[in-house]
Formats: C-alpha cells, sequence, structure tokens
C-alpha cells in the first residue's frame, strides 16, 4: 500500500468503523504502515507522523477517519 492512503482507503475503513460502532458521531484512527485493519476508536494520543483525515456522513452519522503514515 502506498502513502497518501486514495479515497477508496478511506471509504473502506470508514464503512468498517460503522459496522463497528454504534455511536452517531465515530472517529477512528488507524497508522497505514503497521496495520491499517487495528482501529482506535476515540484516539487521545497521536504518533508524531503525517497525517490524512477525511470526514464522511452517512444519514445521521458521521465517521471521521485519521490515516497516519507509521505509529
Amino acid at each position: 500500500m502506498s502513502w497518501p492512503p486514495c479515497e477508496d482507503d478511506f471509504t473502506k475503513i470508514a464503512l468498517s468503523a460503522l459496522e463497528k460502532s454504534t455511536d452517531v458521531n465515530v472517529h477512528v484512527l488507524v497508522y497505514w504502515e503497521n496495520d491499517p485493519n487495528f482501529m482506535i476508536f476515540n484516539p487521545v494520543h497521536y504518533a508524531k507522523t503525517d497525517y490524512e483525515t477525511y470526514t464522511f456522513e452517512c444519514g445521521e452519522r458521521t465517521v471521521k477517519v485519521e490515516i497516519g503514515k507509521i505509529d
């Protein structure tokens, strides 16, 4: 997988996060080069790396996806 992730990558992560959470507003962080399948919900601590962020709306729900390059 190349950096930066494309919009399809963000969409896949967003849909997966919406399936795993019942929150109305979902916030998820993944680290791209380590394991982008490992999701951190409601992150508090961040690694010193580059980040890309997208926010999606799905009906009444929103999902903010942050992808860090490396942890």
